[in-house]
């Protein structure tokens, strides 16, 4: 029984493998009959196992054919012997087969590979190209809506159509400004007047523009008036270009427009006052001169100017200035700041060569975007004549009044030699205009010694004087004013306060020294604020050195000028001679005097030095 269960077992795995074959015929493409012997040698080898099966199980008469036993037959030679020289010669034609389907199978799996590449390839590339299209289908939207939404909203008329005024549209903003609600409303409204070009206020505009159009041309800049629907004209401007076709004919424009009407207003009434303003300056009698700041050449003259040098204004202009404007002498003026001015007396040199003495008034300005300076010039002519007249009824009446105030001051002296009748207060009083008659008699001196001075005739004889002493002479006449003001005066001599007893001898002229103290005191009291403090410092070591501080800083507009004539700035009834006067006196008796400003501390600083031998 057992060898019986060991032929099922091996029947059945045979049978097993031969249906896994049967199972796999389908997918066998290459030598099939190698494959089929195969099959037949596993089927009679499985029927050499059935029959050894059979003959296990003893079955009587079973294998006996006419008394000769097939037993052995079938089972040893057609079931084993056949089946597995079958077997073998299948193997033998279908082995060499399965390499050859490997080959296939690897190229089958690279075509395959290649063709998935290939397909993933077109697909990718087909992707990026639906890809790529839709962007762009999605931007020209975008592009188209952009375009749409400027022409729509612009706040610039925009016309544009065929040339020859067919399918001529209008966007909301061209609309608006002939004050239509909408494009269609205007459309309808020109095609009841049966006239495209209704809006034209000048039919020749419309022409023009047509004409322009049809020759392909733009329009650039043109100023033409348009008809509101309510009848009212308004200025536009208009810009209008044309297409052409690929035969080189125009067939589509764009025209925009823009609504200039209050611009238009606005120049014309400029231009009318520009007009004016010329006129105006053309009819002035002072002299007019415009100077270029960088090339210091004159740009232009009103008539009065012209008049006054003599010179066409075709012969002026471009110029160079010095040669008229500054007479050829002295420092130029042209670096002067904007926005400052300078009043100062000069000469024109006339086209004739003579000179012509004119009051200046220089202003820094920007016209055309250039820097320039306007020079307004009065002729000083006559007030010069005037002066020089009355300088000499000046000198001629000091030279007047010496006489009585010698002979008042000669009686006073008399009256005082008689000692027993004439009693202490009237003496008191005589003296007193003694005193006050010599300071005139003085007075009107210096006024003539100032005067020669400034004509360089002036004699300087210096005699030894006390510095310190007209110091505190020239402080007792301010007392005063310090008081109204409640200034302090501090005066020191080599850096230790005045005991009111020291001297510092120089030679000097008195009366030219008291009226330099006096006038340098006065102008700091006048310039300190209140309650502050006023320094003079006073040195001699080898040269007599004043130096005088006051809080306030001078202006910078007037620091250039500080000591020149006429200068002031801010002062009430200023006359801008005070320091002129000193600088006067002091270049007078060999000295020098010398501005310092600090901006930081706010304060000024005046030192004269004088020389300590004569």
């Amino acid at each position: 029984m057992l060898e019986t269960f060991f032929e099922i077992v091996r029947f059945l795995a045979l049978a097993a493998a031969l249906w896994l074959f049967i199972r796999a015929d389908k997918s066998v493409r290459y030598c099939r009959r190698g494959f089929l012997l195969i099959k037949i040698g596993f089927l009679l080898i499985l029927f050499g196992v059935f029959m050894s099966i059979i003959g296990t199980l003893n079955i009587p008469g079973w294998g006996t054919v006419g008394g000769i036993g097939m037993q052995v037959f079938l089972e040893k030679l057609v079931g084993y012997a056949a089946g597995s020289l079958l077997l073998l010669v299948g193997l033998w034609h279908w082995l060499p087969s399965i390499r050859t389907m490997d080959e296939v199978q690897e190229e089958l799996d690279c075509v395959r590979r290649d063709l998935q590449e290939h397909f993933q390839a077109r697909t990718d590339e087909l992707e990026r190209a639906v890809e790529a299209r839709r962007k762009a289908e999605a931007a020209m939207r975008i592009e188209d809506e952009r375009r749409r939404a400027i022409y729509e909203e612009s706040p610039v008329g925009i016309s544009h159509g065929f040339v020859g005024g067919k399918h001529v549209e209008r966007n909301q903003a061209f609309a608006r400004m002939l004050g239509y609600g909408s494009p269609r409303e205007m459309v309808e409204a020109q095609a009841a007047a049966g006239d495209p070009y209704s809006h034209f206020a000048d039919r020749e505009d419309a022409e023009l523009l047509h004409s322009l159009a049809a020759e392909g041309k733009s329009a650039k800049g043109m100023n033409v008036r348009m008809r509101r629907k309510d009848g009212e004209i308004i200025w536009v401007r208009l810009d209008a270009t044309t297409i052409l076709d690929h035969q080189g004919k125009s067939y589509y424009f764009y025209a925009f427009v823009l609504d200039i009407t209050e611009q238009k207003l606005s120049r014309d009434a400029l231009a009318r006052n520009e007009n004016r303003l010329q006129a105006i300056i053309n009819s002035l009698p002072v002299g007019i001169f415009v100077v270029d700041l960088e090339s210091h050449t004159l740009l232009g003259a009103n008539p009065a100017a012209l008049r006054l040098v003599g010179y066409e204004r075709q012969e002026i202009v471009g110029s160079p200035c010095r040669g008229t404007l500054c007479g050829g002498e002295g420092d130029c003026p042209l670096d002067l700041r904007d926005g400052l001015t300078c009043v100062s007396e000069s000469d024109l040199t006339r086209k004739d060569g003579t000179r012509v003495p004119v009051m200046k008034n220089i202003v820094g300005a920007e016209l055309d975007g250039r820097r320039c300076l306007v020079v307004g010039v009065q002729d000083m002519t006559e007030q010069k004549r005037l002066e020089e007249l009355r300088a000499d009824v000046a000198r001629i009446v000091a030279h007047d009044l010496k006489a009585p105030i010698i002979g008042m001051i000669n009686g006073c002296r008399l009256l005082l030699m008689e000692e027993g009748r004439i009693d202490g207060e009237i003496r008191e009083m005589l003296e007193l205009i003694e005193t006050q008659g010599s300071k005139a008699l003085l007075m009107i001196g210096l006024s003539l010694d100032l005067y020669k001075i400034e004509a360089g005739t002036y004699e300087y004889r210096p005699v030894r004087v006390d510095l310190m002493g007209t110091v505190r002479q020239a402080a007792r006449n301010l007392e005063g004013h310090l008081r109204t003001k409640r200034l302090e005066l501090s005066v020191r001599l080599g850096g230790e306060p005045d005991n009111g007893r020291a001297s510092l001898m120089i030679p000097a002229n008195p009366l030219l020294l008291e009226a330099m103290l006096s006038n340098l005191l006065l102008n700091a009291l006048e310039a300190a604020p209140d309650d502050t403090k006023i320094r003079l410092e006073v040195s001699g070591n080898g040269e007599a050195v004043l130096t005088l501080t006051n809080n306030g800083a001078v202006p910078e507009a007037i620091r250039d000028t500080f000591f020149e004539k006429y200068t002031t700035l801010g002062k009430s009834g200023g006359t801008g001679l005070g320091t002129y006067s000193v600088r006067l006196a002091a270049t007078a008796m060999r000295g020098t005097v010398d501005l310092s400003v600090s901006d930081e501390g706010d304060s000024t600083t005046i030192t004269v030095r004088l020389p300590m031998e004569g």
